[in-house]
């Protein structure tokens, strides 16, 4: 498998989480769910329901500990990060990287990941892994694994092992799987942070830079529409702060800001991106402003909202101090971190309930389309039966 070098643009990344609770009537029906089953766990009150679906190849539990968890769009495919030692990360420190075939069981190891530095990113059929990692300075690549290629994702020829404050990490992979996001940072002492947000297109090899060197130092999260004409990106300037949520179309080179209330007024706190929709229409993030909405709470607390960009609308849904984690691309289907428990509610009929305790953990590519499955992470030893390894494993439950 040969390592090829790409040729985009730079750009940082960060990534914030928020949360989000239910009205008073779901509450008590979580904390219901939760004490009527004992010990067990309420994923658990269904053997069918939730399964761990990290572990060695011939099936038996790890030694050590799994997290960050991703789905395809479709729900086959799963991927994870798993915490060495072991073949290909010899160090403690060391994370590897792994794929498996929900539906065959087969699992593959993804070549060249050292110490993983972020959650990984699948596209839609699972073909794509995207992930960033290194000892030291952050690398963005991108693994084929039909091809077997592994692409360092680069603007133009890549930094030596020598070139030090270098970092890069992907965002997103479209959809449809032709173009990937990625940000390239260079940090060094006594110099100006200089950063670029970038579209490769995977069948050109060519890049489009989405935000320009000099707009910002950094740039948090990043999501693709499912044709990869909208990007959402949100900008931080180490001398003014954050600056703005912000969708671009890329066809016509229209911007706009997510994080404002009705009328246009800009939030007045910072926000994090969790989930752009596949449409483009739809943006998902969690905000510390007290003006989006009424229900926007004061004493600079997270609170989670989705934003309809064709109407303007914008609405928060949970409680404040909560987060919400992942969204599916629907932008419809979101988890929630509540006090009591993790939640999977669909905003469209308010509906949730809880699919995992409160401890457990869910990243941004946790939920399939349609919010039929959710990966998460969890040290509870009572989520399936003889679960003896004492660490963090990932499981699936269906909606």
């Amino acid at each position: 498998m040969g390592e090829k070098h790409g040729s985009a643009r730079p750009s940082g990344s960060l990534l914030r989480r928020t949360a989000a609770t239910v009205t008073a009537t779901a509450a008590l029906a979580v904390a219901a769910l939760l004490t009527a089953i004992p010990a067990a766990s309420a994923a658990a009150a269904d053997q069918d329901a939730v399964r761990r679906v990290s572990g060695e190849a011939d099936g038996t539990q790890l030694a050590t500990a799994s997290r960050g968890a991703s789905l395809s769009a479709d729900g086959r495919y799963v991927a994870y990060g798993v915490k060495g030692p072991r073949d290909g990360c010899p160090l403690s420190v060391s994370t590897c990287l792994f794929v498996k075939d929900l539906r065959t069981g087969r699992q593959t190891q993804v070549p060249g990941t050292k110490r993983l530095a972020g959650n990984p990113v699948l596209s839609a059929d699972g073909r794509l892994v995207a992930f960033f990692t290194g000892d030291g300075d952050v690398r963005p690549y991108l693994y084929d694994r039909t091809t077997g290629d592994l692409t360092l994702l680069w603007p133009g020829p890549p930094p030596s092992p020598f070139d030090f404050g270098y970092d890069g990490v992907v965002n997103a992979i479209s959809a449809d799987g032709r173009q990937v996001l990625y940000t390239v940072t260079y940090s060094h002492p006594g110099e100006p942070t200089r950063t670029r947000l970038l579209e490769r297109d995977l069948a050109t090899g060519t890049d489009t830079v989405v935000v320009p060197e000099g707009t910002a130092d950094f740039v948090s999260g990043g999501g693709l529409s499912a044709d990869g004409r909208y990007v959402a990106y949100g900008l931080v300037r180490e001398s003014a702060g954050y600056q703005g949520l912000f969708v671009k179309d890329l066809r016509t080179g229209a911007v706009r800001r997510v994080d404002t209330a009705r009328d246009g007024t800009p939030g007045d706190a910072d926000s994090s991106l969790v989930r752009l929709s596949d449409d483009g229409r739809r943006v998902v993030f969690n905000s510390r402003s007290a003006n989006l909405t009424p229900e926007s709470p004061a004493g600079d607390q997270w609170h989670p909202y989705v934003r309809d960009l064709r109407t303007g609308r914008i609405e928060a849904f949970g409680s404040a101090g909560r987060t919400v984690s992942a969204a599916d691309g629907t932008a419809r289907h979101v988890v929630l971190q509540e006090p009591d428990a993790l939640v999977l509610r669909d905003l469209r009929t308010g509906r949730q309930r809880a699919i995992a305790p409160q401890t457990a953990e869910a990243t941004l590519g946790a939920v399939t389309r349609h919010g039929r499955e959710v990966v998460f992470a969890s040290s509870e030893l009572d989520l399936v039966p003889d679960d003896t390894n004492g660490v963090s494993d990932v499981f699936l439950v269906h909606s």
